[in-house]
């Protein structure tokens, strides 16, 4: 096994904004705290230390021992709790929805990329404290986004009438969904068993949770599900003030603007209120209308009794996308957020929500993203000459090159280029000489011979291309293998056939051995 990393910027699956939060955050700084690096954390925990109070940080601690009480047993994770008592400990956090038998491969990076910058944080700051924390999106309701995994080349998902929250969800009714994810690995009997203990849980959080822990708890992750009634309790006055002030539309337009501006676009779009009313399966946007009462779904209320049902069912109010941000903030000693180069695209809105309510702006991070080439890929790799790299440069790019490379005459245009230019140049120099009128009708002569070049070109590289068919198709089994559905490995594959062909430990073991926090490029890991 080795790997090589790669310039985001010299492939096309980062956009353009995402590339400066990972690797130049100086010219983002208006929209930022400070650029991430090491360095950077010691003041920001100095910030973090002035506001989180002790109130909070009591809080905080009865709510993740609670939850995280089935998974004390871990020797790290029962640590990592206790220390989260101390006022020198501090988090560090990545989240996301939640997902079926773990979710896509970048899921286990992104958790692990907050494990090894924990202890990253520790050895260059050994009198603090520093804790990977991972937030579940339980709260989300897009049950369509989540319901599905892909497993070698087929989609299975789980179909249910449920609605509403996602992390309340009962594991009634898929076990048809689970058979058939358990029946890809009947020939791991052993794989197999250990899947099937997992979504027997009363909801899905509980589920999402346990199969997690299972592959994490060795590594002391502590895993937040922030639909609680105390924590939002706790974060009243500003969802009170997001209720009368509507202030949070007003600062994400206002950095959006900015952001058009200096030429990039806003990923998440404010609302005027930016929460959501829940109640078991029901899940409404809150929405201002006329006489200062507010809709929700059929139903309109005043101010003043939506105030009072805050007040007497917190747990009822959830955050959207654009105040999410702010509550994990709030509720949580943070100092870096860590997530994909579109997801922490969405985070530079949010800044001045921030300074409205005094609450620390993390440091932010793009995760690590590794590319995967297996045995069988390196070894049609390999065959063909082909460098890893190239793999990043357009198929057709890639199966033109090779058949010039390998054409049994030699396909070098670029010796009769250079001699079809210059006497078209000086075609177009005697015809304008003799007549200046004629200059228009030249160049479009020019331009016909010039078609001509290129079609014989291309009709003897398709006539190459057919004494190079099976190495073509090569080829497309390589992009295929690397770019399913044209992207990257770890937005579509799940996590579970990795699991399966490494051992579930062995797995784990070498993705924390791969993932590297300072690290800025894109990571091929090369099976050998």
């Amino acid at each position: 096994m080795k790997t090589i990393t790669v310039n985001r910027r010299e492939t096309t699956f980062f956009g353009d904004l995402a590339n400066e939060i990972n690797d130049n955050q100086e010219s983002l700084h208006k929209y930022i705290q400070a650029p991430y690096s090491l360095e950077s954390f010691k003041n920001q925990i100095e910030l973090k230390k002035q506001s989180f109070s002790k109130p909070q940080r009591d809080l905080l601690y009865d709510i993740i021992k609670q939850q995280m009480t089935p998974y004390l047993y871990y020797e790290k994770v029962n640590h990592n709790v206790s220390l989260l008592k101390e006022e020198n400990t501090f988090t560090v956090t990545a989240g996301h929805q939640l997902n079926m038998f773990g979710g896509p491969l970048y899921i286990i990076y992104k958790i692990m990329d907050a494990v090894r910058l924990a202890e990253k944080l520790k050895a260059k700051y050994p009198e603090n404290n520093f804790v990977p924390v991972f937030w579940m999106g339980t709260e989300d309701h897009d049950f369509e986004e989540i319901n599905h995994l892909h497993l070698f080349n087929d989609t299975i998902s789980w179909s249910t009438a449920q609605e509403g929250p996602v992390g309340r969800f009962s594991m009634d009714g898929i076990d048809a969904f689970k058979q058939e994810v358990l029946s890809k690995f009947e020939n791991n009997p052993d794989f197999s068993e250990y899947l099937n203990q997992f979504y027997k849980k009363d909801n899905l959080a509980e589920s999402n949770s346990e199969f997690l822990m299972s592959l994490l708890g060795d590594y002391g992750l502590i895993i937040l599900d922030s639909d609680n009634s105390a924590l939002k309790a706790s974060f009243i006055p500003i969802l009170k003030r997001e209720i009368e002030s509507q202030f949070s539309e007003k600062e994400v337009n206002k950095t959006t603007e900015k952001l058009g501006q200096d030429g990039y676009s806003g990923q998440a779009m404010a609302r005027p209120i930016n929460l959501f009313y829940i109640k078991d399966q029901y899940r409404e946007r809150i929405i201002p209308i006329e006489n200062g009462s507010f809709e929700i779904g059929d139903h309109v209320i005043s101010k003043e009794d939506l105030l009072t049902e805050l007040e007497s069912n917190p747990e009822r109010f959830s955050p959207n996308v654009i105040l999410r941000p702010l509550y994990q903030e709030f509720i949580l000693p943070n100092l870096c957020y860590l997530g994909g180069g579109g997801e922490m695209a969405y985070w530079l809105q949010f800044k001045g929500v921030f300074d409205q309510t005094e609450v620390p702006f993390p440091l932010v991070k793009v995760r690590n993203s590794l590319q995967w080439f297996d045995y069988t890929t390196v070894k049609r790799i390999n065959k063909l000459n082909l460098k890893y790299t190239d793999v990043f440069k357009s198929i057709h790019e890639v199966k033109k090159q090779f058949v010039i490379d390998n054409a049994e005459v030699e396909l070098d245009f670029s010796t009769l280029e250079n001699k079809t230019t210059a006497l078209i140049q000086e075609l177009e120099n005697t015809v304008t000489i003799v007549d200046k009128g004629l200059e228009g009708y030249a160049k479009s002569e020019s331009t016909k011979i010039h078609k001509q070049l290129d079609g014989l070109q291309q009709k003897l590289i398709r006539h190459q291309k057919k004494k190079h068919e099976d190495a073509l198709k090569q080829i497309d089994a390589i992009y295929n293998r690397l770019f399913p559905s044209n992207g990257l490995q770890e937005r579509h594959e799940n996590m579970i056939p990795y699991l399966a062909k490494y051992g579930t430990k062995e797995f784990m073991k070498l993705v924390y051995e791969l993932i590297d926090p300072e690290k800025e490029g894109l990571i091929l890991v090369i099976e050998e």
